[in-house]
């Protein structure tokens, strides 16, 4: 059986309670003190929903305790739904790059009302509570500015370079808004696949079937392509102090000078809810606090998904519905000082000393007949794209 987190059966004060995870517990008008039965099998969810075509994704992840330290491994078995209620009808997802992605020309609309549901290869069935789509802010102008000490990494001990993205907005009258930013970013690439002592057939890296040497094999993109990258922390406001006013200049992303590579960064603004609000901003402290959100989960809040099966169990996560606004700029980087965060290795491509006896290749044996392959087609993924983004300047 699963393990859970379990509810008690009253509200009452705040309680902390760290096992290598931190769980800030929303939904009652005050938070519910977690139990644990163990430490395995916490389900956490991570979805958003949204008007823009390719911003709506999902994923859902599972604990499991290694080395007596806690991870999440992420789920690519499940079924995961979309379904606006307005309407009944539903939106299966497609699982890809260990996450769970609409039709590519999926959008919701604004004022719709959606929900989601999981079921997991187990029978487990999870289900959010329906979220409404507000109206988004349009972003008036966005301008990218560089500094050397963008961002500071624990991990390096060191500041990295990048840009910071900032933006000008109107925000609207008479209610309370709240905004979350979130960016893809596209680098033009050379390599569009590598193999680690291995080589690419059929589109897949497979064991070279001749010897097992210490190297890497890269394969050229065969055509335009591009590599996306997605931001590292949580950028959030509230106009509780800028109700109606003009704001001007406000930092909303970093864009870490990971090559140095013209870039486009498309941005997108999201109104949120008061709930999805107050949710991203404890996690954003968690985040924070623990090296970005490519470190290792370091905590989860309980949001608004639920076990069909058993409402004792606390799930980590939010599902958020949130109309958005989205501005492209192009970077270009070529002249900048500071060396990229990435080092890239020597480029290698598939030779005959790889693939056959060196003897054949020098001429002391017969000839290797084995086909060399050293490029590749441009993958649509998560990571990668063959479309030219709207912003790309020459």
């Amino acid at each position: 059986m699963p393990a859970q987190i379990k509810k008690h059966s009253y509200c009452n004060k705040i309680n902390f309670l760290w096992y290598g995870l931190a769980f800030f517990l929303l939904g009652c008008i005050d938070p519910v003190e977690p139990i644990f039965e163990n430490e395995e099998g916490l389900i956490y969810i991570d979805a958003l929903l949204s008007t823009t075509p390719g911003s709506s994704f999902v994923t859902v992840s599972e604990s499991v305790l290694e080395q007596d330290r806690l991870k999440f491994n992420l789920l690519g078995d499940a079924i995961v739904r979309y379904r606006n209620v307005d309407t009944n009808t539903e939106v299966s997802l497609i699982p890809q790059d260990n996450i769970y992605v609409p039709p590519l020309n999926f959008v919701a609309d604004e004022g719709s009302i959606w929900e989601l549901s999981i079921t997991l290869a187990d029978g487990r069935e999870y289900q959010s509570s329906p979220e409404r789509i507000s109206e988004p802010v349009a972003i008036s102008n966005i301008r990218a500015t560089y500094n050397p000490e963008l961002v500071f990494r624990e991990s390096k001990d060191e500041f990295l370079p990048g840009h910071f993205i900032s933006v000008d907005l109107t925000d609207p009258p008479n209610s309370d808004n709240y905004y979350f930013w979130r960016f893809t970013s596209f680098e033009n690439l050379m390599v569009c696949k590598s193999c680690a002592n291995g080589i690419l057939r059929d589109g897949e890296c497979q064991e070279n079937p001749v010897f097992g040497l210490d190297y890497t094999a890269d394969y050229l993109c065969e055509q335009d392509c591009w590599q996306k990258r997605y931001n590292e922390n949580i950028k959030i406001f509230s106009d509780e102090f800028t109700n109606g006013l003009q704001i001007n200049a406000l930092p909303v992303a970093d864009v870490i000078l990971y090559t140095k590579e013209n870039i486009v960064v498309e941005l997108q603004q999201f109104s949120l809810s008061p709930q999805a609000y107050d949710y991203y901003r404890v996690l954003k402290d968690i985040v924070d606090n623990n090296g970005g959100l490519n470190a290792p989960p370091p905590a989860a809040l309980v949001g608004n998904m639920s076990n069909t099966q058993d409402k004792d169990e606390f799930v980590l996560g939010r599902f958020t519905a949130a109309a958005s606004s989205t501005r492209s700029i192009f970077i270009r980087r070529e002249a900048i000082e500071e060396p990229p965060v990435e080092v890239r290795d020597f480029l290698q491509l598939e030779s005959c000393e790889i693939l056959c006896d060196p003897a054949q290749c020098i001429g002391d044996a017969p000839p290797c007949n084995i086909p060399i392959v050293t490029s590749t087609s441009c993958s649509e993924t998560r990571f990668q794209t063959a479309m030219e983004p709207e912003a790309w300047e020459e």
